[in-house]
C-alpha cells in the first residue's frame, strides 16, 4: 500500500466522556481502498472494530444507504452494533446532505440498517441513535455433552431447559446459556 493520507475519526461509543466507552475508528472516505488495505488498516488500528465509509452517488445512497464496511483485526464482519451506531452518527454530523438527519440508512454486508436519531438543534452532539438491526442468523446446534468440556464446564452447569441443545451458532458467535442456580 502506498503512503497516502486518509481522514478518520477515533470515537468513543456508548459514553459522553472522552477516553471511555467502546473505541471505534471511522474512515470517512475509503472508496479507493482495497479489501486487503482495509483489513491491514484495521489491524494497524488494533481496535475491536474499524469502519470504512465507501461513498456512492447521492441517488444510490438515498435508495440503498451509505455503504459501510466493518473490520476487526481478524476479519470483515457483516454487522456489529456499536460500529453501526457510531458510524451513522458520524455521517449525520459530518456529511453534507445528512447533517441533522433523523434517519441515516447504512448499507452493511448484512443488508440495509436504518439508524434513527431524535430531532434536536445540536447537530455537533453525537446524539442518541436507535437501529433496527437484522434478525440473527442461527446456525448449527451443538450437543451439551460435547461442548461443555471444551469450556471447562460440567454438562449439568449448562441449562438444558427450555432448549434441547443450548449451544448454537448465531452469526459469528455462539450462544451459551448457563444455569446460574447450579453454580
Amino acid at each position: 500500500m502506498s503512503m497516502r493520507e486518509l481522514e478518520y475519526r477515533l470515537c468513543d461509543v456508548f459514553t459522553a466522556i472522552p477516553l471511555q466507552g467502546n473505541q471505534l475508528a471511522v474512515f470517512l472516505d475509503a472508496g479507493s481502498l482495497t479489501d486487503a488495505e482495509m483489513h491491514a488498516i484495521a489491524r494497524e488500528m488494533n481496535l475491536s472494530e474499524t469502519t470504512f465509509i465507501v461513498r456512492r452517488d447521492a441517488a444510490v445512497e438515498r435508495e440503498r444507504g451509505v455503504r459501510v464496511r466493518i473490520f476487526t483485526t481478524h476479519e470483515e464482519l457483516p454487522f456489529a452494533g456499536h460500529p453501526t451506531l457510531r458510524t451513522a452518527s458520524t455521517i449525520r454530523r459530518e456529511f453534507a446532505g445528512y447533517v441533522g438527519a433523523q434517519t441515516v440508512l447504512l448499507d452493511l454486508n448484512v443488508g440495509r440498517v436504518p439508524v434513527a436519531f431524535a430531532a434536536g438543534p445540536n447537530v455537533s452532539d453525537v446524539g442518541y441513535g436507535v437501529m433496527m438491526q437484522p434478525d440473527p442468523i442461527f446456525g448449527e446446534q451443538h450437543d451439551t455433552s460435547e461442548i461443555a468440556p471444551l469450556l471447562g464446564l460440567r454438562q449439568e452447569d449448562c441449562a438444558d431447559q427450555p432448549l434441547r441443545k443450548p449451544f448454537q451458532r448465531a452469526c459469528r458467535t455462539a450462544l451459551f446459556p448457563f444455569d446460574r442456580s447450579k453454580r
